[in-house]
C-alpha cells in the first residue's frame, strides 16, 4: 500500500526499471517523478480544494501529506490508482515509441 507521493515515485521508477531491464537515467527519473506528482495532484484537486489544502498549514511536504491522508478518505487508493494509471500510460507510450 502506497502512503506517500515519494513512495509512489520510487515504486514507479523501480517498476519501470524492472520492466525495461535497466536503470533509468537521472533526467528520466525526474520526468517520471514530475509527471506522476502532477497527475496525482490533478486527481487530488477533485477531492479537496486548494483552499482546504492551504488551511492544513503543514511545516513541510511530508506533514502535509499525512494531513491529506487523514482528510481525504480514499487518499491511498487514489494514490495507488494514479500510480497504476501513470505506469500503464508510460509503458504503453514507450512501446509505441519502440514500434516507430
Amino acid at each position: 500500500m502506497l502512503k506517500t507521493i515519494n513512495e509512489a515515485k520510487n515504486y514507479a521508477i523501480d517498476r519501470i526499471s524492472q520492466i525495461e531491464g535497466e536503470d533509468l537515467i537521472e533526467t528520466e527519473k525526474l520526468l517520471v517523478q514530475t509527471e506522476l506528482e502532477n497527475l496525482f495532484l490533478e486527481k487530488l484537486s477533485k477531492e479537496i480544494s486548494n483552499e482546504e489544502i492551504e488551511q492544513l498549514q503543514a511545516e513541510n511536504q511530508e506533514d502535509l501529506e499525512w494531513k491529506l491522508f487523514y482528510k481525504v478518505p480514499n487518499y491511498s487508493s487514489l494514490l495507488e490508482d494514479t500510480t497504476a494509471e501513470f505506469l500503464t500510460d508510460y509503458l504503453s507510450s514507450d512501446e509505441e515509441d519502440d514500434e516507430e
